[in-house]
Formats: C-alpha cells, structure tokens, sequence
C-alpha cells in the first residue's frame, strides 16, 4: 500500500488526500492520533523533493553546500555525516532544514491542517515525538526504519 501511496505521490506531489484519509482513519480509531503524524512526515517527503528543485531558497542553500563540499575535497556523492562537516555546512544544513520546515507548515496550513502545522512550526520536538510514537504504532518494536 505505501508503495501504491509513494508512486502516486511522485506523480501528483499532492499530499493532501492521503492526510485527510489518514486523519479520517484516526477518527474511525482505525488509526492512533500519533500515526497520523508518522504518515504526515511520509506524505510531506514529496514536497521537500518537489521543493528541492524549484524553492529558490532551498536551491541556494543547496547550491552553496555543494560547493563547501567541493572545497574540502568530497566527491558529489558524498556527504557528510550532520555532525562532522565544518561549522560552515553545518549551518547552511540547518538553514536547509529550516526551510523545508517552512514550506511543510505552509502546505499543512494551505491543506487546512493548520493544528497540525502549529506543533510542527511551535513545538518541533513535540511533532517528532509523535512522529516516532506513530511510527511505533503502525509497524511495532520490530521496526528498524
């Protein structure tokens, strides 16, 4: 099913029905509340992608720490680990980070999942809390993704 999900969202880069079926899912208790925000995360994936190459900002960004990488000798398929590049990548990967952030809460909100952009904007850590309990809720302890 979450392959049928994915390819459909490669398509059509429209998180939004699949949201509205998962929150519908948890209403019915199909679902816990904290999986919807396992699969908001999933779902929101093909908006950093879609982002990624058309958000000025985010191709900035991009653009400038390919070229520190560059200048400290890594390859283009080569990363470096988030906490072991130079302080200078390490900021602009935050930035990066910020502003996919940014972009996720404005198509939550555009979407009318306004509460659920308000602990992803205010309360980040809290957003991924559930996100990890959802996440535990759908697969179990087994899980190792």
């Amino acid at each position: 099913m979450m392959g049928r999900i994915r390819r459909e969202l490669d398509d059509t880069r429209d998180p939004g029905p699949w949201i509205a079926a998962a929150r519908t899912l948890a209403a019915e208790g199909v679902i816990s509340a904290d999986a919807v925000y396992y699969f908001v995360e999933i779902l929101l994936e093909c908006i950093t992608l879609q982002s990624t190459s058309h958000d000025g900002e985010m191709l900035r960004l991009e653009h400038e720490m390919d070229q520190l990488k560059r200048a400290h000798g890594l390859r283009d398929d080569e990363e470096w680990y988030v906490n072991e590049g130079p302080p200078e990548w390490t900021s602009l990967n935050d930035a990066w980070n910020e502003r996919d952030r940014e972009i996720r809460v404005s198509t939550l909100r555009t979407l009318g999942h306004g509460d659920i952009a308000d602990l992803l904007e205010h309360d980040p850590a809290e957003f991924r809390s559930r996100e990890a309990s959802g996440h535990f809720d759908v697969w179990g302890a087994d899980d190792t993704e």
